[in-house]
């Protein structure tokens, strides 16, 4: 199996739709009283490539799978037509923020920044959750405005936002599976995508994450995705590959 294509994609999807009898999106996580013994929340990271984006999420509304799209608000990302087609295919769409490192640490700065664009995303579609984005080259984690309580009460109450993905879900019990750096190693060219668990993820290579879903060995699960890495041609794919392996480069030196 070449990994990284949207075929390598299609092979997770069959294996987690016979394994885990609950995927759910992140809002509907949030809404439940009582969470069930065994689910999976598939969530992509928007950064870039709105267009790989929208294939996966044509391909999962196939499927009878919904997922989370967490979309940044930059011109390259931030196309209107796509967010909506994504939505009208059962999908929900979240805020993908990066407020802090755009305004270089600036609280309040950040807070009006992120209200700005929380509102040009909502004029689009409805918006309950968020995750930041890691801004890997800053020296500023976006999480932080929302660790003060007042923000953090403000964020919930008064913005409506249902939950922070980072901060707000107890991920002790849950594997939490990346794609950060082109590779399924949880802490490997990854500065700031992780989360506190306790349960071991890491795989040597896609084959071996494969077998792992197809035999359900986590119970609980969040498979995270950035759609850009995804390539539906061979030509995209090395490009693609060589950009990522570029940016390991750099996040490496800037640790």
């Amino acid at each position: 199996m070449k990994d990284f294509t949207l075929n390598a994609y299609r092979q997770y999807l069959r294996a987690i739709k016979a394994s885990y009898p609950n995927i759910l999106c992140f809002s509907d996580f949030f809404s439940l009283d009582e969470l069930p013994y065994s689910f999976i929340l598939i969530r992509h990271d928007v950064d870039r490539k709105p267009g790989n984006a929208l294939k996966m999420a044509l391909l999962e509304s196939e499927m009878g799978i919904c997922s989370t799209y967490y979309f940044r608000t930059r011109k390259h990302v931030f196309k209107p037509g796509i967010i909506s087609e994504i939505a009208g295919a059962g999908h929900e769409i979240g805020y993908h923020y990066e407020s802090l490192s755009d305004a270089k640490g600036k609280h309040q700065v950040a807070l009006k920044d992120f209200e700005q664009n929380l509102k040009k995303l909502r004029n689009i579609v409805p918006v309950r959750t968020i995750a930041m984005h890691g801004s890997p080259l800053s020296p500023y984690d976006n999480r932080d405005i929302w660790r003060d309580s007042l923000n953090h009460e403000y964020l919930k109450n008064i913005l409506e936002i249902s939950g922070e993905v980072y901060l707000d879900i107890d991920y002790s019990g849950i594997a939490y599976i990346t794609d950060t750096g082109r590779n399924w190693y949880s802490g490997r060219a990854n500065r700031r995508d992780m989360v506190n668990s306790a349960v071991t993820r890491d795989f040597k290579n896609g084959e071996t994450l494969l077998d792992c879903f197809n035999k359900a060995c986590y119970p609980k699960a969040v498979f995270q995705i950035h759609p850009e890495r995804w390539a539906d041609s061979i030509t995209e794919y090395y490009i693609q590959s060589a950009l990522d392996l570029f940016a390991n480069i750099i996040k490496t030196i800037v640790r």
